[in-house]
This record gives structure tokens, sequence and C-alpha cells, in this order.
């Protein structure tokens, strides 16, 4: 982790408050575009931002960012309440940070990442952050499934995706249909991938992965699709990914794993099925 955080200009900010830029973006711009920093601590929707996501020890929100694509950035936060979480710090935001790096070096494609932000009181870590690029051109498959009123349909167009976490070796963990993002029309091929706080890392085309990617994207997506994507979403998957075990096995594995439901810790420590 150091390593990363190394190679990023520090700046140390009034009130406890640590950043670290990437070399997407420089000091001055990012004094610039933000002339008030985020506050990682708080819980608080700051002005003139949209909410995006609100969940226990997270707040995600758009932020005007001019001079950055679409003059807007995606902020996202980890308030740290509890001693506990405050200890594990390194779990949420410096995580998500350091894996979008493991991430790109194995050229899967994500967000640009301009920021890791940190503030701290009395030596411990109160709140953490990541500043990221908006996507303003792409949607989630979600998204474009409601669009299209055809999830099957939006749902092949993450398919490449999984592919290339399965022959990359990058097991995102929670790699679903909000989080794979592609052009707004869907006639773009390219895609991109947010939401990196759990994933680890594996040797590419470890057989294992892409059952695992296949089950967990199934379960995740509506109930009543399950029957079609466990057929012609899933014979396409098998087919671009060039799997070598035959396409019945592959079913059977997938059905199997689908009716286990997996914790995050789980995920993080995935095995073959038998």
């Amino acid at each position: 982790m150091s390593k990363i955080l190394d190679s990023c200009l520090k700046i140390s900010a009034p009130n406890g408050l640590k950043i670290w830029l990437t070399s997407e973006i420089s000091k001055k711009d990012f004094e610039n575009i933000f002339p008030f920093f985020p506050d990682p601590s708080s819980e608080v929707l700051p002005k003139e931002t949209i909410l995006l996501k609100k969940a226990r020890q997270r707040l995600v929100y758009l932020a005007k960012a001019i001079g950055l694509p679409a003059n807007k950035a995606v902020v996202k936060l980890f308030p740290l309440r509890n001693p506990f979480s405050k200890l594990k710090y390194r779990k949420y935001a410096l995580q998500e940070f350091i894996n979008y790096h493991h991430a790109i070096k194995r050229k899967v494609p994500v967000p640009k990442i301009y920021a890791y932000i940190e503030k701290r009181s009395f030596g411990f870590v109160t709140g953490s952050g990541i500043i990221v690029e908006y996507l303003d051109q792409k949607q989630d498959l979600l998204d474009i499934a409601k669009i299209k009123d055809d999830y099957c349909s939006a749902a092949k167009l993450g398919i490449p995706a999984l592919v290339m976490f399965y022959n990359s070796g990058a097991m995102h963990i929670d790699a679903r249909d909000e989080n794979i993002f592609v052009s707004n029309d869907g006639l773009d091929d390219k895609f991109t991938v947010i939401d990196w706080q759990y994933a680890c890392f594996h040797s590419p085309r470890s057989s294992w992965m892409l059952e695992h990617l296949a089950a967990f994207f199934i379960r995740n997506a509506p109930s009543d699709e399950r029957s079609k994507l466990l057929k012609d979403w899933l014979y396409e998957l098998h087919n671009q990914a060039d799997y070598s075990i035959e396409f019945s096995v592959f079913v059977k594995r997938v059905n199997e794993l689908l009716r286990a439901r997996q914790s995050v810790r789980a995920r993080q420590k995935l095995r073959p099925t038998n």
C-alpha cells in the first residue's frame, strides 16, 4: 500500500485532513476545482451536491468540479464512527484506492482516480474517501435495462467485463449490474467498472473464477430474470470466455453456487467448486 501512496503527491490541509493526489490531477488544479475540500468524517451532504448513495459509514455524492470531464466528480466517503472501524480504517477508502490501482495494472477499465483523502483526530482516522471520475457518457446495466425494458439484453453488455475479470484474474467481488457501466446508447462495447473496495486478485484464467462471477451476477439480478440468464446469457458468457469446462458442467456449478449466499469475506476467500 505504501508504494502506491508514495507515488502520489501528499497535501496537508487544516483540521487533520490529508490528501494524496494521483498523476491524473495537479495540486493547482485540485485546489481550484475543490476550494472546500470534502470532509470524510461528516455524514452531512454538502451544499450544491447530488446524493448518489448513502448507507452505514458510506456517503457517495456528485460534486461540481469545473475543469474535469462534465465538470463533475464523484466523491465517495467513509465516515468512521465506532473505535473498531477507526482501527480498521485501511479496509475502507484506502483499500479501494489501492484496488483501483491493481485493476489498472491488470488493464481493467476503471474511472480515473484523482485522490485519496483521510482525516485524523487524536491519532485516529475518523473518515476516509476517494475522488474519482464522473462517467458522463455511460450508464450502469440496470439503468440501461430499464430503458430497454429488456434485462437480459442489457446484461449481455456486461459479459465482456466478466470475461476480462476472468482473463486478468481481477476478482471484483461485487460484479453486478449496478457496477458495470457502458455507453448510454449501448452501442459502444467499451465498459468501465466502479466500486473496487472488496476486490482481490488471482492468477489469470483461474478456472473457478468464472463460475463464481456468473453466479454472483445472476443472484443480484431481478429474480424473475434468473431462468433466462441461466440459459442464453450464461451460454454467451461461456462462449466469450472460451471456457475449457463443458457448458453442462458449468451450468451445474453455477446452480450450486446460487444456492449458497456468501458473505463478502467468504467471496474474498473463494475456491473452486467441487
